[in-house]
């Protein structure tokens, strides 16, 4: 049954009794009282301040003002039962505005180049994607859908882990036949490192075996993973990224994973990327075509294992 309210209701009501113009019949088509239709036109011309029938013993009619009434109660109830279909309908074709926030660099490597193809499957959506490495309130700020890469979130947020991230050092070819490939953490210490710089300060490699600190000399540092990359893949050192981050350069073996058998990270906290869409009863059809299209081409993270 499509929900209504009391107003609705009494509309439907008054177009019965407009249509009938007999209380009696309306009442048994509704299963009431004759006394109960009564008194919702009452009601009705109560609340408006008009007389919307003329009655007597033998017959009733619609005033002009019940004329009018009668015109818009059906505009509005059509206009209803439309509003209803259309948000009911499940198979209905995605579209309207979808608001999506992400990291910048995920965002770069793993939405970006899927947007074409999301246009083309639903071409009455429009995406607003908006990058940024800080965490955004969608309750403050817009946003339907977010992309977040960080600890697994306690919040009012829905939540949906997509992969669990796992880091690799890494360093070109050509630097590790200069420099030669480590073996152990400790032999580390003679090489080159790349950090990035985060809001945390400088991102230090760790043995997540013995919580310790891999110690490496601080060559280069930047806020900015994919300059890191480009400056490891020159050969000026060795870099420590997520799975996601490098995967197309160690598949192209233009980065070359050290130490792989070793879990590497810079704290101890588990990394995973997750979408965090507001909480709510039910998730609009668009915002949810859009989180399985995504869910749909990370594969579970399984497109960028290395």
């Amino acid at each position: 049954m499509n929900p209504k309210n009391t107003t609705l209701h009494a509309l439907e009501i008054f177009l019965a009794v407009a249509r009938e113009k007999n209380f009696s019949e309306v009442a048994r088509q509704y299963d009431v009282a004759s006394s109960v239709i009564s008194r919702q036109i009452k009601q009705l011309e109560d609340d408006f301040g008009q007389t919307l029938f003329y009655r007597s013993t033998r017959a009733m009619s619609l005033t002009q003002a019940g004329e009018v009434f009668a015109t818009h109660a059906k505009a509005i109830l059509g206009e209803f039962s439309h509003l209803t279909d259309k948000l009911n309908d499940k198979n209905q074709e995605p579209n309207g505005i979808i608001h999506i926030n992400a990291p910048v660099f995920f965002g770069q490597k793993h939405i970006a180049p899927h947007l074409g193809e999301l246009a083309k499957r639903y071409p009455k959506l429009q995406i607003y994607l908006t990058q940024t490495d800080d965490f955004i309130d969608p309750y403050g700020e817009k946003a339907d859908i977010i992309v977040r890469v960080a600890v697994p979130m306690d919040s009012n947020l829905k939540q949906k882990i997509i992969a669990r991230q796992r880091h690799f050092l890494l360093a070109s070819p050509a630097y590790l036949a200069k420099n030669s490939t480590p073996q152990t953490p400790d032999e580390l210490a003679t090489h080159q490192g790349l950090f990035y710089r985060g809001e945390l300060g400088v991102l230090r490699f760790k043995n997540l075996n013995t919580n310790q600190i891999i110690e490496i000399k601080e060559k280069m540092v930047s806020n900015n993973a994919d300059s890191l990359i480009q400056m490891a893949m020159d050969g000026a050192g060795i870099v420590m990224m997520p799975d996601w981050a490098v995967a197309d350069e160690v598949k192209t073996g233009k980065l070359v994973p050290i130490l792989s058998h070793i879990p590497i990270a810079s704290g101890n906290e588990e990394i995973v990327l997750a979408i965090l869409t507001p909480q709510s009863t039910y998730r609009p059809v668009s915002v949810q075509a859009v989180i399985d299209f995504l869910v749909e081409k990370w594969d579970g993270g399984q497109v960028w294992q290395v």
